[in-house]
């Protein structure tokens, strides 16, 4: 599996954010996180992992329905890496995930951003070449998703561009300007 540099560091922004703990990788089967150190894994997606990178455990099944894959069981950390925009009930899912993070854990997610420059000047051109997929139900603009993760009964803790989308290299921006934006979000009651 050959990253490009944006996937690279949205891979690692992501995994920076998850510390020492169990990981609840949610959709990770296109993209497996080759950057998470001193964490065990487990991924959940509809089709099984593409890439070379293993996770000590793997399962098939529906976001949708995580109680019927999971159980009852928690994790440390539960990342949602451009998963949301996929879902028909991005609300339902978020709230939904609130039980899988553990008491003191932490949500990751990533989604892309839609004034983020690339997006936006497609959208002027009226362009679907580029930037646009049958794949994706919604666009979230950042403030957007603070919104949606608050009216979701979580605290957000931080939000992070991926970088600018440059061939090549990816050069530090802020959110409003990223392709991808990393949202960290607390289940609100249960903090460190």
């Amino acid at each position: 599996m050959k990253l490009d540099a944006y996937e690279r560091s949205r891979l690692r922004k992501i995994a920076r954010l998850c510390p020492p703990g169990t990981v609840l990788d949610l959709g990770h089967a296109q993209y497996p996180n080759p950057f998470f150190e001193g964490v065990v894994r487990t991924g959940v997606d509809l089709a099984p992992s593409r890439g070379p990178v293993r996770y000590e455990e793997e399962l098939l099944g529906d976001v949708t329905d995580l109680g019927a894959v999971l159980g009852t069981r928690t994790f440390d950390t539960v990342v949602a890496g451009e998963l949301l925009e996929h879902v028909e009930r991005p609300y339902d899912l978020l709230r939904d995930l609130r039980r899988f993070v553990a008491p003191g854990g932490r949500l990751v997610l990533s989604t892309p951003n839609p004034v983020g420059w690339p997006c936006l000047l497609f959208e002027w051109l009226r362009s679907r070449r580029f930037y646009y997929t049958s794949e994706h139900r919604y666009y979230f603009p950042p403030r957007w998703v603070e919104r949606m993760l608050e009216d979701c009964g979580y605290a957000v803790e931080r939000v992070a561009g991926v970088g600018l989308l440059m061939p090549f290299v990816t050069p530090p921006c802020p959110p409003s300007l990223a392709y991808q934006v990393v949202y960290v979000a607390r289940p609100e009651g249960r903090g460190p």
